[in-house]
């Protein structure tokens, strides 16, 4: 016969493995919740208006389409595993860490609570073409989320469903419509080139003034790094010294810091970034098949970077780099080095008079004063 303390045991046993049970079906029936909501178009929801649920896996992603408010439309399509611009540009190159935070803006979507039904609220939700942001993200083809948000109110982030008939208006969390909010140049890998300046050893420019070439004095170069070790912590040492050539003649005067500051102007930072891009623009509008356009040369002990200046367009300038199709948009630092001519890098001469002549000068030119008259006698 069992005793008191076995008894006691065996409820205990039993009590244990009815919650382990129900423990294990709840996690069952949470998971195939989950697994019915993962990358799937959503379905409208109940009678009762129950909150759409969505949940987006970012690496099941293979394709995002977004039109927000006036900008042209992106679609960005992923391809043996790599990502890349359909329109508006097909073929442009794009940075993936901008691809990476659209996708990841779309992980934590949830829906609260309904604000307003019907397309007559679209406009004062800025939910409406022109106003809103529309993102549809796929998987092989079927829209997993497609979805509108507009603005940020009171109770939050405003959203709705673009597959949503009834025309159900959100307030969301876990995403905001700042991420989306993207033209396409938001989105596109506007790195021109890599250049170390260290690695340039000669620099050759070609403008509608003339003809210039600059070489580097490596031995100075060479000194100048030397004494940099001796310097403060805040005096890099004296710079490269350089020669230069104008129109094949030797330039007299040479100021080396202006040859330094044209490498800095395209290797700041060791790279070249855009500003933009002349997406369409003919090189009549840009300028660039001009006879006259500023071509420069950056040659470096491996090879050399070649791009050519063409128009402005307000403070940018038209440019492509050799070997590459794309037309850029430069910022005002690079595009500054376009038909600058020699006195761009040669100081004028002091006065040959110097300050001493130019105080003598008026004091010479005064007329000399009469002698007083002789006394009567």
């Amino acid at each position: 016969m069992a005793t008191p303390s076995s008894s006691s045991k065996m409820n205990q046993i039993y009590i244990a493995v009815g919650a382990l049970a129900v423990v294990g079906g709840l996690y069952w029936m949470q998971t195939k919740k989950d697994a019915a909501t993962t990358n799937t178009a959503f379905t409208q929801g109940s009678k009762e208006g129950a909150a759409p649920q969505i949940k987006v896996v970012p690496e099941e992603i293979d394709k995002l389409t977004i039109k927000a408010k006036d900008k042209p439309e992106i679609v960005l399509e992923k391809k043996d595993g790599n990502w890349g611009m359909t329109a508006p540009t097909p073929g442009a190159k794009i940075q993936k860490s901008a691809v990476d935070d659209l996708l990841n803006g779309l992980k934590g979507l949830t829906f609260k609570d309904r604000i307003a039904t019907g397309p007559q609220n679209y406009a004062a939700y800025e939910l409406d073409d022109g106003k809103g942001i529309h993102v549809v993200a796929n998987k092989a083809g079927a829209a997993v989320v497609d979805l509108w948000l507009g603005a940020t109110k009171s109770r939050g982030q405003m959203a709705r469903l673009g597959a949503d008939a009834a025309g159900n208006i959100w307030t969301v969390s876990g995403i905001s419509a700042w991420t989306f909010d993207k033209g396409p140049k938001d989105v596109r890998d506007k790195k021109v080139w890599d250049l170390s300046r260290d690695n340039v050893t000669a620099i050759e420019l070609k403008d509608g003034k003339g003809t210039f070439s600059f070489a580097k004095n490596e031995a100075a170069a060479a000194a100048g790094d030397a004494g940099a070790s001796d310097a403060g912590a805040g005096d890099a040492g004296p710079k490269a010294a350089w020669s230069g050539m104008s129109d094949g003649k030797p330039m007299v005067g040479l100021d080396a810091a202006k040859v330094d500051d044209l490498l800095s102007a395209f290797s700041l930072g060791g790279v070249l970034n855009a500003d933009d891009f002349g997406d369409g623009k003919a090189d009549t509008e840009t300028g660039l098949a001009s006879p006259d356009a500023t071509v420069i040369v950056f040659k470096t002990k491996d090879g050399q970077q070649k791009i050519t200046l063409g128009k402005t367009e307000g403070t940018k300038r038209y440019a492509r780099k050799d070997g590459d199709a794309t037309t850029y948009l430069l910022a005002e630092g690079p595009s500054g080095w376009a038909d600058v001519g020699a006195d761009k890098f040669v100081p004028p001469a002091p006065a040959a008079t110097g300050d001493a002549g130019a105080d003598a000068a008026p004091d010479a030119a005064k007329p000399a004063t009469p002698a007083p008259p002789a006394p009567k006698k």
